[in-house]
């Protein structure tokens, strides 16, 4: 259905003087900034990661796009609010996760907790803070998107594993994988923040260069597809 080796994009997009950049956002709730992430892709014949950066609250986040000139940017929360307690996408996102081998429990109601409600809250403000600064925003699930990515089950598990050993490992193993696809250079991704934030910055790539690679889960919502695995 998808065949990711047919995008003529990425080498347009090659050709052009000025650079693309994207970028991720993991977002955490208000009350918790140091666990907000931040990375910014720049492509030209391969997207290279150009700043990776915590703690910042929405004005910062404007700021540091702006001055990036960053054209589009995915960010990992609910981005709209439901009707009861599930949104629709939410339900199929679920179903998506489970059919993978992942765990429907990767996807929480956007008001299931006070500190999910305080992050989806957040993240409309946010929204509306960059549209009204010409950004494209789009709401991904980079746990999602890494399941996809890499075809592993454990890996999508651990990263965030409570064990510290088991998180590590999990975590250099992405950055292993990431780095064939992605020149991240001298960064590094301390914790799944960075990790997160650096797949939603791809997922925003991959919307720009190769969307036959992403699986739309609702209107502006969009994670990786099991056809964009790494080769």
């Amino acid at each position: 259905m998808r065949n990711p080796g047919n995008s003529k994009r990425p080498a347009e997009i090659g050709k052009n003087k000025s650079a693309l950049r994207v970028a991720g956002i993991d977002l955490s709730g208000p009350k918790n900034l140091r666990n907000t992430s931040v990375a910014v892709l720049e492509y030209r014949r391969a997207p290279r990661l150009l700043k990776l950066q915590k703690g910042l609250n929405d004005n910062q986040i404007l700021e540091l796009l702006r001055k990036l000139k960053v054209r589009i940017v995915s960010i990992d929360a609910p981005l709209s609010l439901p009707a009861e307690v599930w949104r629709p996408e939410d339900l199929y996102l679920r179903e998506v996760l489970k059919n993978r081998g992942g765990s429907p429990r990767y996807v929480m109601a956007p008001t299931a907790t006070f500190q999910m409600r305080s992050l989806t809250e957040r993240g409309i403000k946010l929204k509306n803070l960059l549209e009204m600064n010409l950004i494209k925003v789009i709401e991904t699930h980079p746990r999602a998107s890494l399941l996809s990515l890499t075809m592993d089950i454990d890996l999508a598990r651990n990263y965030k594993n409570r064990d510290r050993k088991k998180r590590k490992r999990a975590r250099d193993r992405i950055m292993e994988l990431l780095r064939k696809h992605i020149d991240i250079g001298n960064f590094v991704l301390c914790d799944d923040h960075d990790v997160d934030a650096l797949i939603c910055a791809y997922v925003s790539f991959l919307l720009t260069c190769s969307p036959e690679r992403l699986l739309k889960i609702s209107e502006g919502f969009y994670v990786v597809a099991p056809e964009g695995t790494f080769s």
